[in-house]
Order: C-alpha cells, then structure tokens, then sequence
C-alpha cells in the first residue's frame, strides 16, 4: 500500500473545503431571501486563531499589520471535507 505525503493530504482536504464553500454559497445565491434553507448553508462557524481586536496590532502609521487566522465552516464546506476524505482514501 502506498502512503500519501502530507502536502497532498492537506491540498486535498483544503481544496475540497474550499469547493463546498463556493457551492454552498451558490446554491444560496439562487434560493430567494429569508428561505430557511439558505440560513442553513449560509451559517458559518468561525474559529478565531490568533489577533482580531486591537492588542496584537502592530500600527506604523501608513501600514496596520493584524496577526491572526479564521476559518470559517459551514455546511458544504464540511460536506467537501467528507468528499475530498473520499476520494483521498479510495482512490490511490
């Protein structure tokens, strides 16, 4: 059995995220305003790494440089994660 190196891996799994998102935010598109099933793939959850308020700001004035990381999942782009899972482990 082969192994798979840790790049390809997270490419996978990063660019199945990232496919799902943009589904889930065109199918929302298409469905009319205040449908309960575009709140549902619109909720997003975030996971805040690092700074978003204003103790980890470096200000120089002219450039303001922010240390900080968020992902934000929702509901396809946990359905792309399961696909990309997929397609990484049975088709080597």
């Amino acid at each position: 059995m082969t192994r798979r190196s840790i790049k390809l891996i997270i490419f996978g799994l990063c660019t199945g995220a990232l496919l799902g998102t943009f589904v889930g935010n065109s199918i929302a598109f298409l469905l009319p305003d205040g449908s309960a099933v575009k709140q549902f793939f619109l909720i997003s959850y975030d996971f805040t790494f690092g700074s978003m308020n204003s103790e980890y700001l470096i200000d120089l004035g002219v450039i303001v440089i922010d240390f900080g990381f968020i992902l934000k999942f929702n509901v396809c782009s946990i359905i792309g994660f399961g696909i990309a899972y997929y397609l990484l482990k049975y088709f080597r």
